[in-house]
């Protein structure tokens, strides 16, 4: 992903060591007695709480401290920055309580996912999370307010396919924008449908597909196919993402629900409405 440049890096250093007395050693020269070893399980302590957030919110901000910190130290760091744009993504999803904070913080993960991928133009997470934050914070906006916004978002998940053909968040998101997007500017349930399938076929564990490919179904009338993709995140025994596995069961259900009742309260019974839940 591209994102931070090096020029903003310097210029704050720079502002911070104005009055500093040239003996004492210059802030990026002290980053390098921190070694790569130690940076590295800072990250992965971070990555660990912020696994753990189902059982405790808190571990969003703590996460996010943590990884700052480290960006503190170690301003170049992609992989933090990466995990830092997951984070807030997730945040904004999880935690954040209405749309004026959902784009403060997709403008966060926006932000330093942008810094990831200008730093590692190659990496295909880096892009993966800067569009994904980028995506999120027009939803917040809103689609009509944001289509300026379409040919980036277009532009980042091209890339990313080109990068890694079977990148399953990128196929995903892919699948995610064209049931999103109204048909007049290139939205399509089939094409959505068949993206969603791809990227669950690389990964039958990842729940959060199945919830969008529900979604999808659901708005093309499929409703008992819908209801087998709900039912398999609810009976789901190993998830690819536990963390979010716990956040996408609550979902499913109730999505179930509601289509349950939905169809049975329709006043057109035919099989393709037809629930089981056995």
């Amino acid at each position: 992903m591209k994102y931070s440049t090096l020029l903003i890096v310097l210029l704050a250093l720079t502002t911070e060591t104005v009055s500093i007395p040239i003996l004492i050693a210059d802030p990026l020269e002290t980053t390098t007695q921190i070694s790569q070893e130690e940076i590295k399980v800072k990250v992965e302590e971070a990555r660990s709480v912020y696994l753990d957030y189902y059982k405790d919110s808190m571990n969003l901000d703590r996460s996010i401290n943590m990884l700052e910190e480290i960006l503190e130290k170690d301003p170049n760091n992609v992989e933090a920055m990466i995990l830092l744009s997951r984070v807030w993504l997730t945040y904004g999803y999880t935690k954040a309580p209405n749309d004026k904070e959902k784009i403060r913080v997709f403008k966060n993960g926006k932000d330093v996912g942008k810094k990831a991928s200008e730093l590692a133009p190659n990496n295909s997470d880096a892009h993966f999370f800067y569009v994904s934050n980028l995506g999120s914070l027009g939803a917040a906006r809103g689609i009509i307010k944001s289509l300026f916004l379409l040919p980036e978002i277009r532009r980042e998940l091209e890339l990313i396919l080109e990068l890694d053909p079977n990148h399953i968040y990128g196929l995903g998101m892919n699948g995610i924008l064209y049931y999103a997007l109204p048909s007049f500017i290139g939205g399509d349930l089939t094409i959505s449908e068949i993206y969603l399938r791809r990227a669950i076929k690389l990964d039958p564990n990842l729940t959060i597909l199945k919830i969008h490919l529900a979604k999808t179904l659901m708005k093309q009338d499929k409703y008992n196919e819908a209801a087998t993709m709900l039912k398999e995140v609810i009976d789901e025994d190993n998830p690819s993402d536990y963390s979010d596995w716990h956040i996408n069961k609550e979902t499913a259900k109730d999505m179930l629900s509601k289509l349950e009742k939905r169809t049975l309260s329709s006043p057109y019974p035919s099989d393709s409405v037809k629930l089981s839940t056995d």
